[in-house]
């Protein structure tokens, strides 16, 4: 499975960079971000690590929760690069050739949580699944059953790192206790 997704060559991406993924091989918690990012070796890295604001976020969540085992992925796991060489979102084509990656993942690993992060994390999703998932309020999020998988759609950490830092303490505890009582 993990070199099915690391030979993927579906697109140009794979020459930015191979993709980016998580060691663990079991988990609890799926986290799900958009994009790799631009790494020494792949071998060494895992998406969504400390080194970013997401991740230090997404740290201070699962320090909370003990007893979890957590994967952090993306949508898109190779490097999104522009023609002058900086990292660029991901367009819609490149998220939905590499969604089956994820699917893939998801099949594998068997999480009680897919956490989606952020919009265009949650759009794709939605696209791929042909489901729709209500926009949350503040931070009232909610699980959403969807087959055998339980994906919970929630702001993008880095979203809270930068416009809304005095609300991390509520995003942190809204996301903690939704984890909680799944699990």
């Amino acid at each position: 499975m993990i070199k099915e997704i690391m030979n993927c060559q579906k697109c140009n991406m794979c020459n930015n960079q191979r993709p980016l993924l998580d060691k663990v091989e079991e988990c609890d918690v799926m986290w799900v971000g958009l994009s790799a990012k631009k790494v020494d070796n792949i071998m060494d890295e895992i998406p969504l690590s400390t080194s970013t604001r997401s991740g230090k976020l997404i740290s201070e969540m699962e320090a909370e929760v003990c007893g979890c085992k957590f994967y952090k992925t993306n949508v898109v796991k190779c490097l999104p690069l522009s023609n002058n060489g900086k990292l660029r979102y991901p367009t819609k084509k490149e998220m939905d050739l590499c969604i089956v990656n994820l699917k893939r993942e998801i099949e594998l690993l068997n999480p009680k949580i897919i956490i989606l992060l952020g919009n265009n994390v949650i759009q794709s999703v939605e696209k791929s699944l042909k489901v729709t998932f209500d926009k949350f309020n503040d931070y009232e999020y909610k699980l959403y059953k969807h087959g055998d998988y339980s994906f919970l759609p929630i702001h993008h950490p880095s979203y809270i790192s930068i416009y809304k830092r005095k609300n991390k303490e509520i995003y942190i505890d809204a996301v903690k206790e939704l984890i909680i009582s799944t699990i």
